[in-house]
């Protein structure tokens, strides 16, 4: 039972150090792109239940126009990730409040491979850059 405990607080968390390890989310519209190396088709195929999964949640939410996509390198790879996921997000109250819910956090539950296929993830956040007034 302890090492049940264990594994699916090791889980909730893997899901979270991602969110954690930024600064807390843009109040302005924003895009999250987490670069990662995929190297088995086994592996792409659990990304994607786990996407499928996580976008039940975030539609559940109110945010059908929020979905993530994996994206895969195509012609010569520069660099070492060939996959791209990525999400759009109307702001930081709507992330917080996906993230944060117990949908999220059961349906990263059942997902116990994506902490390992995105260990060596680079992850970033990034708000669109607008022409400045003259």
């Amino acid at each position: 039972m302890k090492r049940f405990v264990v594994t699916r607080l090791v889980l909730i968390a893997a899901f979270a150090v991602t969110a954690l390890a930024q600064d807390a989310p843009p109040k302005e519209p924003f895009k999250t792109v987490h670069l990662v190396n995929i190297t088995s088709p086994a592996d792409v195929a659990a990304m994607q239940e786990t996407i499928a999964d996580l976008n039940a949640v975030v539609a559940k939410a109110g945010y059908s126009d929020t979905r993530y996509r994996l994206f895969k390198v195509t012609g010569t790879q520069a660099g070492t990730y060939n996959y791209l996921l990525e999400s759009s997000w109307p702001g930081g109250e709507a992330y917080d409040q996906v993230h944060r819910s117990p949908e999220w956090l059961a349906a990263a539950q059942k997902h116990p491979d994506f902490p390992r296929i995105t260990k060596d993830q680079v992850y970033n956040r990034y708000v669109e850059v607008l022409p400045t007034k003259r």
